[in-house]
């Protein structure tokens, strides 16, 4: 596939991971490309990938509890920010199944890809195809086209959920992994903006140096959850 997409050669991957992976490389070919939803000649690929453009999001944050200033966006109330970075996953699973790779088992939503209590956060039956970090053994890790959740741990098997996207890499590295990932959600009301696109290769842990309790939750292996 080139680009520094994949680790091994292409064989190593089923069709369905080849066909997301290649729709997403001819968008980001490499980790400068930057797709804005408030930038005229980004925006109507951020629109296709995410399903949100730049009134959109900005009417999402005025009922999120912020508004716009002159030096921007101000937060007045503590409601939950909504972000572009699901909407990239369930595009991802609306292009799968289009085409004619397979239908969900269910279970996993776009920003909740381990079926935790969105109430409580505490965990419960995991959906077909969801794998635990914490679990994962020597050799068990996420593939090209698999997608990643990314939480604050707030109590024993319990979570607030962070972050949603897609690995496009991933090497061992010892204890401590390397990976290149597609992401949407980046930005928000502090830039004005919302913003996709496939990060460097970096290590993954920490995931938030201000915040030790964030950490990879695990991964949807998209050829077990699509079967």
């Amino acid at each position: 596939m080139g680009s520094g997409w994949i680790v091994g050669s292409d064989e190593d991957l089923s069709e369905r991971r080849f066909r997301i992976l290649w729709d997403l490389m001819l968008t980001l070919p490499n980790s400068v490309t930057e797709l804005k939803s408030n930038d005229k000649t980004t925006a109507d690929q951020f629109k296709k990938w995410t399903g949100f453009t730049q009134a959109s999001l900005e009417k999402a944050w005025e009922g999120d509890g912020f508004i716009k200033g002159e030096k921007g966006w101000v937060r007045l109330s503590g409601k939950a920010t909504t972000t572009s970075c699901e909407g990239l996953i369930l595009e991802i699973f609306n292009r799968i199944e289009k085409y004619g790779f397979g239908k969900r088992k269910g279970g996993a939503t776009a920003f909740n890809l381990a079926n935790v209590d969105r109430q409580s956060g505490r965990e419960r039956q995991a959906p077909v195809g969801w794998h635990w970090y914490r679990d994962a053994g020597p050799t068990d890790a996420p593939k090209p086209g698999d997608l990643y959740q990314i939480g604050a741990l707030i109590g024993e098997k319990q979570w607030s959920l962070k972050h949603v996207g897609m690995v496009a890499r991933w090497e061992p590295n010892g204890g401590n992994p390397l990976w290149e990932t597609v992401e949407a959600g980046q930005g928000g009301p502090g830039s004005g903006y919302d913003m996709m696109k496939r990060k460097a290769s970096r290590l993954v842990f920490p995931i938030s140096a201000k915040d030790p309790k964030t950490t990879l939750m695990g991964w949807l292996n998209i050829d077990e959850h699509f079967g």
